[in-house]
């Protein structure tokens, strides 16, 4: 990196900082809540990732033409701070083929009732991020989940598990609190619209889930 760049890039965070700032607002400082400890076998869905590699989407940090204004604002931001493939590569799985039956078959009628969940309309995304990688600070609207099930009526709400116990170097940030010292199984609320993000800085893959799906009345 070069002086210049660096100076600028100085002037940039101060930009972009006041900005997120002003956009999240009071959201930024919410607290995340747990919402029961669900039962699954850590080895069965690091052995998915293996046997349905092929299925999985390769992501990394950037804007998309699914995404809302806000969405491709804040990807467009996290560029300009040095997001990019070399540290927000992630494995996606629950969009190609039949992964996400796949998924939601493997998490079980028993785990989606704890959840407060229906099954039908139910969203899995099993997230592989190796060390040095992450996914950047974002929001979730639920624009692509409406968009794959139009159908849908009822409130939907976003949760999110770890798939393996907690490891050195492994965070998740909801609102203004770090998550860390997780087990495999503990559940979290993702309220629409309050930032989040995660990091794996330490030195084995940290696997996690992401669940989409109508309340379950």
């Amino acid at each position: 990196m070069e002086k210049t760049e660096y100076l600028h890039l100085i002037e940039q965070s101060k930009n972009i900082s006041s900005e997120m700032g002003w956009y999240f607002r009071e959201l930024k400082y919410h607290i995340p809540k747990k919402v029961c400890d669900i039962d699954i076998i850590s080895n069965d869905w690091i052995d998915f990732t293996c046997s349905h590699f092929d299925l999985a989407q390769h992501k990394i940090e950037q804007p998309r033409e699914h995404y809302d204004k806000e969405a491709n604002w804040l990807a467009t931001c996290n560029q300009i701070m040095g997001r990019n493939s070399g540290n927000t590569q992630e494995l996606n799985f629950g969009l190609n083929s039949n992964t996400n039956d796949l998924l939601c078959d493997m998490l079980g009628n028993d785990n989606i009732k704890k959840m407060g969940l229906q099954r039908e309309g139910l969203l899995l995304r099993l997230i592989v991020n190796t060390p040095g990688h992450g996914i950047a600070w974002h929001e979730d609207g639920a624009s692509s989940y409406r968009k794959k099930f139009p159908h849908l009526v009822g409130d939907i709400k976003r949760l999110w598990f770890p798939v393996i116990d907690w490891e050195d170097g492994h965070v998740f940030q909801i609102g203004s609190e770090v998550l860390s010292k997780w087990k495999s199984g503990n559940v979290w609320h993702i309220p629409w619209g309050v930032p989040h993000g995660s990091s794996n800085f330490g030195y084995t893959i940290k696997y996690t889930c992401s669940v989409t799906g109508v309340i379950d009345d």
